[in-house]
């Protein structure tokens, strides 16, 4: 068995990744305005995303227009928020490292299901007393649904309009991201999913220096990750394809760091620098070197190189619901249920059948892993001659 190594340095492929782990390497607040914001988050997609943004922005704009026939200005809306203090349009920035990313499409349906009275007043604080310039901590989207109101419903100038904000005084970031993100993981608000709280917690320890153990854990898995080569992402973004992509964050969520970088070494050696890794792949791997872990074995880089051989030839370290692991694995699942169980059987391509035969393969061809145990809750055992 042979295959090639990729070069760091001469994958271009790489290129997608390190622009995304770029986000997370400032020492320092990035200062956006509400325009930049939209910008960068639209101007990001690709063209057949962008075309489905302008779709869903015009349907939205029509919709809040048959919704709201006696808003007709920026003057009118005021007198239907709440009333609260108020500020410039224009002198609300927003902090890039924190908030989560812009999610267009959460916008748009804002617009679409507008109603002045669910507008909650912008959340920010002012980074010099003696300026009118205040920083947004919570309620981008809010900001960003604002903006397109006044901007593309009502053609208005943004520096005339006024919004509501609450000013907080504290200038404690790591407070104020840790109750951005408990703020936002109540009903009624646009939930901050696993992916979102991740981010948070890595521009916490970069940015904020913060000192949260579990924060601090997550970040250190950040670092492993890029130093890959890879990035973390979600389905929403739309850049799950791209090379490099882990959409996957259950998985990287629960892992210790010492099978985390067992992960990252396999995938780079099976080509996932070059291609998203698949959601069963996540699934598989991360199970494997966690039971690895738990058997206290140290693998080596010749060892999980190996594996990764012995995945490539014999099905293309390919773990989708089609491929020839799985066809292999419910082969042998099923021979052995006829032997020795007899009844209805039902194979799960999951981790339950997976594991018991992906270990004892790699236990075939992979020096040194004896005292893996192929056991889970399932007493499947593949008979030897069954595996590949």
């Amino acid at each position: 068995m042979s295959m090639q190594f990729i070069n760091h340095s001469q994958s271009a492929a790489m290129n997608y990744a390190a622009q995304k782990n770029a986000r997370f390497s400032f020492s320092a607040s990035q200062i956006k305005t509400i325009q930049e914001r939209w910008n960068e988050t639209y101007n990001s997609l690709p063209k057949f995303q962008q075309r489905a943004v302008d779709a869903s922005l015009q349907g939205a704009i029509n919709e809040f227009r048959r919704r709201n026939p006696n808003i007709t200005s920026t003057k009118k809306l005021k007198k239907l928020l709440a009333k609260s203090y108020y500020v410039p349009m224009v002198n609300i920035g927003i902090d890039d490292t924190m908030q989560r990313q812009l999610n267009i499409a959460w916008v748009c349906t804002l617009l679409h299901e507008f109603v002045a009275t669910k507008v909650i007043p912008i959340q920010v604080y002012q980074p010099d007393p003696d300026k009118e310039f205040y920083l947004a901590w919570d309620g981008q989207h809010t900001l960003v649904l604002l903006w397109l109101i006044c901007t593309q419903i009502f053609g208005e100038n943004p520096q005339d309009w006024e919004i509501p904000v609450n000013v907080y005084s504290s200038h404690q970031k790591a407070e104020m991201r840790t109750s951005f993100i408990d703020l936002n993981s109540e009903a009624g608000k646009k939930m901050l999913d696993l992916f979102d709280k991740m981010e948070q917690m890595i521009y916490g320890v970069r940015v904020d220096k913060a000192t949260f153990p579990l924060w601090q854990k997550v970040e250190q898995k950040q670092t492993i990750i890029e130093n890959h080569g890879l990035f973390l992402t979600s389905k929403k973004f739309g850049d799950d394809d791209q090379p490099g992509a882990i959409s996957r964050m259950q998985e990287i969520y629960k892992l210790e760091l010492e099978p985390l970088e067992y992960l990252c070494k396999y995938l780079v050696y099976v080509g996932a620098q070059n291609r998203p890794t698949e959601e069963k792949e996540m699934v598989m791997m991360s199970y494997f070197f966690e039971k690895c872990r738990l058997a206290s074995l140290k693998l080596t880089d010749s060892q999980i190189s190996k594996m990764a051989q012995v995945a490539i030839q014999f099905w293309r370290a390919d773990f989708s619901p089609g491929s020839n692991f799985w066809g292999k694995a419910s082969t042998a699942y099923y021979r052995w249920h006829q032997n020795y169980i007899g009844g209805l059987p039902r194979f799960s391509k999951e981790p339950l059948h997976g594991f018991p035969f992906l270990a004892e393969t790699f236990k075939k061809y992979v020096p040194g892993l004896s005292q893996l145990s192929s056991h889970t809750n399932s007493n499947f055992m593949p008979d030897k001659k069954d595996l590949f």
